[in-house]
């Protein structure tokens, strides 16, 4: 098994190896389809709001929050993103300790009130990016003369 990304979390007590390699990212990106198709929704949403924040004048009777309705459900938006958070968690701890995912959202449950929500978006999204940047498990790469600039 070529390990990519590999951390330990403690939730209640207890260690959990988190892993992550390309498979991994494969079967997150499987299964959560539907609740990306819907972040794909959230961002017009948010960037149509937004988008017409052009050279608005500012005066003593500007209500900021005048347009913005439509972020009233913004709750309803974090449910998504914890949703999709518990698919990558499923993720993460199967190669090691193969838990249901009505398993893992507990464990998550608890993790958020241990870490916050924000902490365990961010480990994550810090797996995530692990696996997409080369490491090279440290090792000088070799120069491969086949890449040199050819003498004209």
């Amino acid at each position: 098994m070529n390990e990519l990304s590999k951390e330990i979390i403690n939730i209640a007590g207890n260690d959990y190896t988190l892993f992550l390699n390309r498979k991994g990212i494969i079967a997150f990106e499987k299964f959560s389809k539907s609740e990306n198709a819907k972040v794909k929704e959230l961002e017009k949403k948010y960037n149509q709001l937004t988008s017409s924040a052009e050279n608005i004048e500012i005066t003593e009777s500007t209500n900021p929050f005048d347009g913005l309705e439509e972020a009233d459900d913004i709750d309803n938006d974090m449910d998504l993103v914890e949703k999709l958070q518990i698919k990558l968690y499923w993720i993460l701890l199967y190669t090691n300790h193969q838990l249901s995912i009505e398993q893992v959202e507990a464990l998550f449950k608890i993790a958020k009130e241990e870490y916050g929500l924000e902490s365990l978006i961010s480990l994550g999204g810090q797996m995530i990016e692990d696996i997409n940047t080369n490491k090279n498990d440290g090792q000088e790469l070799k120069k491969l003369s086949a890449l040199r600039p050819k003498k004209k």
